[in-house]
């Protein structure tokens, strides 16, 4: 299924406006998270910990994901044949990160949940969770997902009708 010049440029400004997102809180993330790890103050205040956490694989991943919607939009925009692949594998990563990030939510809330209903004697193995709420958990992966949602949408109807018409 080849792009027309209408929907290429329809993608190509959906994929830079998400990659952008993307590529901007995988730096603050990763930035955050060096600063942590090595002791700079300053870069510590200027990035909100609620929002970004400070974590260096993760930001890198999301850097990763941005770039690859982002590399994708001048195929895009010049309506190329494999251009929407590009869109095809940033929205396959974003997925990926978004159920891993959900199994670790969930992972956390089973053991909040075994804390609180657990006899003593074994509550205290679960005592890490115990004042945990889920807002701990909510990370740029999760909530970045809503922007790539449409890509995913686009991407299955692209992956069924080439699975009609081979």
């Amino acid at each position: 299924m080849g792009l027309n010049m209408k929907i290429g440029r329809s993608i190509a400004a959906y994929s830079l406006i998400v990659g952008l997102f993307y590529l901007v809180f995988g730096l603050l993330e990763l930035v955050n998270g060096l600063s942590q790890t090595f002791g700079l103050k300053w870069a510590i205040t200027a990035v909100n910990p609620a929002i970004v956490s400070p974590d260096i694989f993760s930001g890198v991943t999301l850097a990763i994901i941005g770039l690859i919607f982002l590399f994708g939009v001048r195929p895009q925009w010049m309506a190329n044949k494999d251009a929407a692949s590009y869109l095809a594998v940033g929205t396959l990563l974003a997925t990926v990160f978004f159920a891993v990030y959900l199994a670790i939510m969930g992972s956390h809330a089973v053991g909040w949940g075994v804390y609180h209903i657990a006899p003593e004697p074994y509550a205290d193995i679960f005592a890490d969770w115990a004042e945990w709420i889920w807002l701990d958990d909510l990370r740029p992966g999760i909530w970045l997902f809503a922007l790539a949602v449409p890509g995913l949408y686009y991407t299955l109807k692209m992956w069924l009708s080439r699975k009609k018409n081979p």
